[in-house]
């Protein structure tokens, strides 16, 4: 039933999955139908079991008794993809994007095709014989050029994974045996933020990852805006200080160079002169070791400017961070803050910033997202 939806009615399914439950007043307000059109939309969907009635309660918007509407959000399920350098992140989640089930193992042979059968098997063990899902979003990064349309089928290039024009898609519909969508990872994040996280309910947000990479999306007026492959590459080398570091494409003072996970591991270990992790220079930074201290709080102040840039040019008033290095942010919040608030005219407040957490199964769950999007819009 969901192909032949119509598309008010796919607005209608969008709205609750976002916003959870309301009554059938409340829907035709926000969605300017009149009650006779809510309700010819809505009964076939009740009828089918795409949505379902609550318990009778007091409509806030007239009072008068009414069975709040809610989408199924049980009866179906996605599955979602991160592919890293070395590991592939799956989670299972419902229709509202709420995990079921999630794992993640080493990529045991980094041949296309071996993928997608792992994928297929980490499929099987995470549905645990409870039924196919209807759809799957698969997210890769760094420079993957997953949105490239070329004899009219995406192809991906992922460094990374040794992948050039890769038709990843058809690969992993074969093996998943549903309808499957390719995404860049940090678009499928912001998604995922944008409907069920820290942007859900604005109209415009910016997201910044920092991590291996420097990532950036923006969603204006509800809409995630398109990027190319250079837009994506140009942003991690912004330069926030001429003479700052240089990073290894010859940048000097670019964000890269302050806040990539390799920068920092590099610029520690210099310092402690021995070979550092990431993890490691965030917990001797926590602990109060001087020279990884100085590295993050620097890092931080730099993360600080590249926000303020990023809210002064796009006008959003809030930025989500993430990713897997976020943990400097925390750990030198009050430089972060201080740099931000110098940069945005010594004014306090200008631009919230919201820190998320550093679990690549958030970004898995970005690709379950897209998928679920795919599967309630009709579209890509």
């Amino acid at each position: 039933m969901w192909d032949a939806l119509p598309d008010a009615a796919r607005s209608i399914v969008k709205e609750l999955i976002i916003h959870g439950p309301q009554s059938r007043t409340a829907l035709a307000k926000t969605l300017h139908l009149s009650t006779g059109s809510l309700t010819r939309l809505t009964k076939p969907m009740v009828d089918a079991g795409l949505l379902v009635e609550g318990d009778v309660v007091h409509d806030p918007v007239n009072g008068r008794p009414t069975r709040p509407l809610d989408v199924a959000a049980g009866e179906h399920r996605f599955l979602g993809l991160k592919l890293t350098a070395d590991r592939v992140h799956a989670v299972v989640t419902d229709l509202r994007a709420e995990v079921i089930a999630g794992r993640d193992e080493p990529i045991a042979d980094h041949d296309p095709e071996a993928v997608c059968r792992q994928a297929r098997r980490l499929l099987d063990e995470l549905s645990g014989g409870a039924g196919a899902p209807v759809g799957a979003g698969v997210t890769v990064g760094g420079n993957a050029r997953a949105a490239t349309r070329i004899g009219g089928e995406h192809l991906v290039d992922a460094p990374y994974l040794g992948w050039w024009q890769v038709e990843l898609r058809p690969l992993m519909e074969r093996a998943l045996g549903v309808p499957c969508v390719v995404t860049n990872d940090v678009a499928a994040l912001a998604h995922q933020h944008h409907w069920f996280g820290p942007g859900r309910g604005l109209r415009d947000f910016a997201l910044v990852t920092i991590g291996a990479g420097i990532g950036y999306a923006l969603i204006v007026h509800d809409h995630l805006v398109a990027a190319t492959e250079a837009d994506l590459g140009m942003f991690g080398h912004m330069v926030l200080h001429p003479g700052g570091p240089m990073c290894t494409e010859g940048h000097r003072g670019c964000a890269a160079a302050y806040l990539s996970s390799w920068s920092i591991e590099g610029a520690a270990g210099l310092a402690l002169r021995r070979e550092v992790t990431y993890e490691e220079v965030m917990r001797l930074a926590a602990a109060g070791d001087r020279a990884c201290l100085a590295l993050v709080r620097e890092a931080a102040r730099a993360l600080g400017r590249l926000i303020a840039q990023v809210a002064t040019i796009s006008l959003v008033k809030t930025v989500v961070l993430a990713g897997e290095g976020v943990e400097l942010a925390r750990i030198a919040k009050d430089d972060l803050t201080a740099s931000l608030t110098a940069q945005r005219r010594d004014v306090p407040g200008s631009v919230d910033v919201v820190i998320e957490a550093d679990d690549f199964r958030e970004w898995a769950r970005g690709g379950a997202v897209v998928a679920i999007q795919s599967f309630v819009t009709g579209s890509d």
